[in-house]
């Protein structure tokens, strides 16, 4: 059976939290040119493609708070755990059940050790981890709402 590392895991889901945004963008500055029509007027007008470009922006949000957790925390009690926890929940909340597996899988790859965080340290992973609920909580009421256009 395949087992995969922690570090490989994370480094995947890196890799998809920030290559999905950069095809996305591609995508949007592809079909802008060959529309020849500005991205700022396709976000303004095409209610998808700005709920896309939040998606996204919540992806890259999230990638990074991911590099900046995995560098002092590598427990499943730790905030990496929780962040991997907070993450399933996060992804299947906008839709994204392929982020949701990885997550999921990160967090079943990582050892129940315990970890001694600084309070700067959760203060600011806490607050990220706010951030990003509140936009995904925005961005699901809109998609919701975009249901009966």
């Amino acid at each position: 059976m395949l087992r995969w590392t922690t570090s490989k895991l994370q480094n995947i889901l890196i890799a998809y939290w920030v290559i999905v945004p950069v095809l996305f963008y591609i995508y949007l500055a592809i079909t802008s040119f060959s529309q020849q029509v500005s991205m700022q007027d396709m976000l303004q007008s095409v209610p998808g493609i700005a709920l896309g470009n939040l998606l996204v922006s919540l992806m890259l949000f999230q990638a990074g708070i991911l590099f900046f957790v995995s560098r002092f925390s590598q427990s499943k009690s730790g905030l990496l755990g929780k962040f991997t926890l907070f993450s399933i929940f996060q992804q299947l909340l906008t839709g994204n059940f392929i982020g949701a597996a990885l997550a999921f899988f990160l967090g079943r790859s990582l050892l129940p050790t315990e970890e001694n965080t600084t309070s700067q340290a959760k203060l600011i992973f806490y607050l990220a981890l706010g951030f990003v609920l509140l936009f995904s909580a925005l961005t699901a009421f809109v998609a919701w709402r975009m249901r009966g256009v």
